[in-house]
């Protein structure tokens, strides 16, 4: 009975193992034929049965990078981080190509937001950076990934620059703005003082007319007066 169930168990780890192998294959196939997301269905089925497969882990970060939508970037970085999360990795191609993707990844989030180029643009090339140094320390020879880590650089640099040239313009105009303040003083002064001049002067004006018209009167009514 004992040996009977042992081997129950081997045919079922065995079918198991096939099962996960048979659908990283389909999502292979899937991936070859450009149906990114036919793919990913498989590479995630493939995990339902081994969520430590890293093979499958793998190509389900890059089935989703495929895609090229902005909500499955984080997908891609959450299961390239899972496979260079396993140290006993010993695949170095593997490794590298790993975080070659991952930085192919975060250079796509920072261009999302090339037009505001606000923290993600930033924070994104830094890590892209990052990654092509680390694919370049495993493969020095990796060409795609000196002209990324170049090109990342070389935007990361325009970026900053262009911050600190626009925080030079925010800084003198703060500084303008008090002297402008103190040049409009005087100028407002001399407005205010015209206008009380008009003012003073119309209420003059005001009276002189009605002291000129009560005078009016009075030497009108000295002459229709009857003595």
């Amino acid at each position: 009975m004992k040996k009977y169930i042992f081997l129950v168990l081997i045919v079922f780890v065995l079918t198991s193992c096939e099962k996960e192998k048979n659908y990283l294959r389909e999502g292979n196939k899937d991936f070859e034929e450009k149906h990114y997301a036919e793919a990913e269905d498989n590479y995630r089925k493939s995990l339902n049965v081994d969520s430590n497969y890293v093979k499958a882990q793998y190509n389900l970060a890059n089935s989703t990078y495929k895609q090229n939508k902005e909500d499955l970037f984080n997908q891609s970085l959450l299961y390239y981080d899972k496979v260079l999360s396993k140290d006993s990795i010993s695949d170095t191609a593997i490794r590298a190509n790993t975080f070659y993707n991952r930085g192919n990844t975060n250079f796509k989030i920072a261009i999302l937001d090339s037009i505001e180029k606000g923290d993600r643009f930033n924070d994104g090339l830094k890590k892209a950076v990052e990654d092509y140094k680390q694919t370049l320390k495993i493969n020095p020879q990796d060409s795609s990934a000196k002209y990324n880590l170049s090109l990342a650089m070389r935007l990361l640099k325009q970026n900053q620059q262009q911050n600190k040239q626009k925080q030079k313009k925010d800084d003198q105009k703060q500084e303008q703005k008090p002297k402008n303040q103190e040049q409009n003083k005087p100028k407002q002064n001399q407005d205010n003082q015209r206008m009380l001049e008009a003012l003073k002067n119309n209420e003059r004006n005001t009276l002189e007319k009605l002291k000129k018209e009560k005078d009016k009167k009075i030497i009108n009514n000295r002459n229709n007066k009857d003595w």
